[in-house]
């Protein structure tokens, strides 16, 4: 590969399976090696796309993918001699590009405007070239194949087609009536064109698996993207909608959720998030239940059927090529030949330590929103199956905690969400050796057993939920084996030895948003994560900026992660650090200003926000991706304090907060169990921190609890004692009914 490429200087249109990731200009070079294309269902169908103006290629003026399913480019000629021998100035010509993607097309309309005074003959030509290479061979995850691809040529189309390795025809139509195709990848279209004139050229890009559908009219194609920007709109009413009285921080909201729709794909006629675009248009386990959890106040359902799809693909077996174990949840899942022939395990692959806790994590809070056990009792057989992998796989050595080592000749060296190859380190900046416990699955587990023993008990069986609070506690003591004296925080891992890694991490933020240790604790964990060291000024970075394995670009060595962030802040707030979850928020809104169109990225590098006007962006990052786009969201509800106990009919109100941007805000038909909210909060006096829930209606059954004392959320830490002992002691805390 030539260079590598930078996506914050791409454009990235999706539907359904497929997108479209392209140059700032549109194009996709036809003689270098690179990743852009667009794929479908894991396969490149297009690799090479070049727009000419009478042998030239034309200057990019502006572009803007911010619609997600559709992009535009306006581009302009440079000096051109004509073959006439005119001479046609820069910038007399203006080229359009309108380009949108269906889930098995793409349809550009090209218009070319003169603004020359004279008239004008000038040839349009579009160079095109398809590889048929599934996504994994183009980032070389799996070794080349040798694929023949075949050209077909009628009057006006182009026709690339290739068998692949799993004996599957894939191909790719390129038609443009009014241009002539030739066999060596070129459609030519003369235009004659009067000083201001325009004129148009529409191109389709059909992409078939098997046996080709017939191709709609281009027309069709127009009045569906019609529908298509229609639907976006009216898929963000018909779901919890925010109104708030700032502009920026309403088209940061809107740009998060649309993002989320646009990452919405389909299996098994199951929903669920794509973990982001380019590299992981993908089922990921631990990427689509942390998206779904995020959003569970905005859309429910998707936490239900990505339970359900994931659910389905439970591991059943001991696979070691896989990393697969009875009862685990899967990692990743990719589509197309590499799965089907089994190129690599990464194609079907549960390497990862956190997706299983996670999973019955969601589940959990699936069931605070929608006041139904029936998740619950459907997939129960799984629930088991999920706790008997933590206690009896997930342990590797029966001392409680949840450990990883890869057994695949192919697997990930480390399987947290901090998953890249350096990524866990000690003090020293060495890396640490498997199998590693990390300390953020600790306190998932945690959580889940916690929740879970809840479910238990409301669907009648009290043993096992006696059984499992028995097993929280026990973790939570065992906890205590990663706490640092001399530096005052949580390791981020103990390595093979049971040897701490002494490097201030972002990992132990994510104890606060499972609750898992006591008060005091929590208070320091705070204060060593809002430290200079540690936060950036645009967030928390992965890694303290004083250690010696930070990088501010390395990918999880000092870089600011949206959704890390998140879960952290969403911690904070549970502990009542109230201050520091606000920070954090704002300072997310604030980033998210800086990137294009509001779209706050995978991850951003760690340079201080006193070094740069901006954040820096992060060359490689996914744009949009699942849980980056779903981060601002989920911390909004967190702020309002929106706490759901729909299995026992209330909504709880806990010290609702809004940021510095923000004055008044209404969540209008927020669902909680079958019951419709609208809600309104509002700043008492401008200047003053201090939020009040002013108006509330309901169409339904559900209280409305506003918790009016300061202090931690519902579901209380245990303290020290508590710790050291069994279970969690009820919450008390003044509240009011409304």
């Amino acid at each position: 590969m030539s260079d590598p490429l930078n996506l914050a200087d791409a454009t990235v249109i999706k539907a359904g399976n497929g997108f479209c990731v392209a140059h700032r200009d549109g194009g996709l070079p036809m003689d270098e090696d690179h990743p852009l294309g667009v794929y479908v269902d894991d396969c490149r169908h297009l690799r090479g796309h070049e727009l000419w103006l009478d042998g030239h290629r034309p200057r990019l003026l502006i572009a803007s993918d911010a619609a997600g399913t559709a992009a535009v480019f306006e581009l302009t000629n440079p000096d051109l001699e004509l073959a006439d021998g005119h001479q046609l100035v820069e910038q007399s010509m203006r080229l359009r590009v309108e380009r949108r993607m269906d889930a098995d097309a793409m349809v550009e309309r090209i218009s070319l405007h003169s603004y020359a005074r004279e008239a004008v003959e000038i040839e349009l030509e579009l160079r095109v070239d398809a590889d048929f290479r599934p996504m994994l061979e183009v980032r070389g995850a799996v070794s080349p194949a040798a694929r023949e691809v075949r050209r077909e040529v009628s009057d006006h189309a182009l026709r690339f087609a290739a068998l692949g390795l799993d004996g599957v025809e894939r191909s790719t139509t390129v038609s443009a009536a009014g241009a002539a195709a030739e066999e060596d990848g070129r459609l030519r279209a003369l235009m004659r064109l009067a000083p201001g004139e325009e004129a148009t050229l529409d191109v389709r890009f059909a992409f078939g698996q098997g046996v080709d559908r017939a191709p709609e009219p281009v027309d069709q194609d127009h009045r569906r993207a019609a529908r298509e920007a229609a639907a976006g709109a009216e898929w963000l009413i018909e779901r919890t909608r925010v109104e708030v009285d700032d502009e920026l921080v309403d088209r940061i909201m809107r740009r998060a959720l649309l993002d989320l729709r646009l990452l919405l794909s389909e299996l098994d006629r199951k929903r669920y998030f794509s973990a982001g675009i380019p590299w992981f248009a993908a089922l990921f386990g631990r990427d689509s239940i942390i998206s779904a959890m995020q959003v569970l106040a905005f859309d429910p359902a998707i936490a239900e059927e990505t339970l359900r799809l994931l659910a389905d693909r439970l591991g059943s077996r001991v696979d070691d090529e896989h990393d697969e174990e009875p009862g685990k949840v899967l990692h990743e899942l990719r589509l197309g030949e590499v799965a089907a022939q089994d190129l690599t395990p990464l194609a079907r692959y549960y390497g990862t330590v956190d997706a299983t806790p996670l999973f019955l994590c969601l589940l959990c809070e699936h069931a605070n929103w929608s006041g139904s056990l029936n998740l619950f009792r459907d997939l129960r057989p799984q629930v088991e199956a999920a706790l008997r992998w933590i206690d009896e796989y997930g342990d590797l050595d029966g001392d409680r905690l949840l450990e990883y080592r890869t057994r695949s000749s192919a697997g990930l060296v480390n399987q947290g969400w901090k998953d890249s190859w350096d990524g866990i380190v000690d003090e020293q900046g060495e890396l640490l050796h498997a199998p590693i416990a990390l300390v953020e699955v600790q306190g998932y587990a945690v959580a889940a057993k916690r929740r879970l023993a809840r479910l238990f008990e409301l669907d009648g069986d009290t043993a096992r939920a006696d059984e499992l609070r028995t097993q929280a506690a026990q973790l939570t003591v065992a906890l205590e084996r990663f706490w640092l004296d001399d530096r005052g925080f949580y390791s981020m891992a103990l390595d093979a030895d049971k040897r701490p890694s002494a490097a201030l991490a972002s990992n132990q933020g994510h104890l606060l948003w499972a609750l898992a240790i006591p008060q005091e604790r929590a208070r320091a964990v705070e204060a060593a994560l809002m430290g200079n060291g540690a936060n950036s000024g645009w967030g928390v970075r992965t890694l303290g900026a004083r250690e010696p394995a930070f990088n501010p670009v390395g990918y999880h060595l000092g870089t600011v992660w949206p959704h890390d962030n998140a879960i952290i802040a969403s911690g904070m707030r549970r502990y009542g650090f109230d201050e520091s979850f606000l920070r954090i928020f704002e300072d997310l809104i604030d980033a998210s200003a800086s990137f294009a169109d509001y779209r706050l990225p995978e991850l951003f590098a760690g340079f201080a926000r006193t070094d740069y006007e901006d954040p820096v962006p992060y060359p490689v990052a996914c744009s949009p991706q699942a849980w980056a786009a779903g981060a601002l969201p989920g911390m909004l509800i967190a702020g309002l304090g929106l706490v759901p106990n729909a299995l026992e009919g209330r909504l709880c109100v806990v010290r609702p907060s809004l940021p510095r941007h923000v004055s008044r805000l209404v969540l209008h038909g927020l669902k909680v169990a079958d019951a419709r909210l609208d809600l309104t909060f509002e700043r008492v006096t401008s200047n003053s921190d201090s939020v009040a829930l002013t108006e509330v209606e309901i169409d339904g059954d559900i209280d409305v609890v506003l918790h009016i004392e300061s202090g931690r959320d519902q579901e209380h830490a245990p303290s020290l004692d508590q710790v050291r002992g069994s279970a969690v002691a009820a919450p008390t805390a003044a509240t009011e009914k409304i």
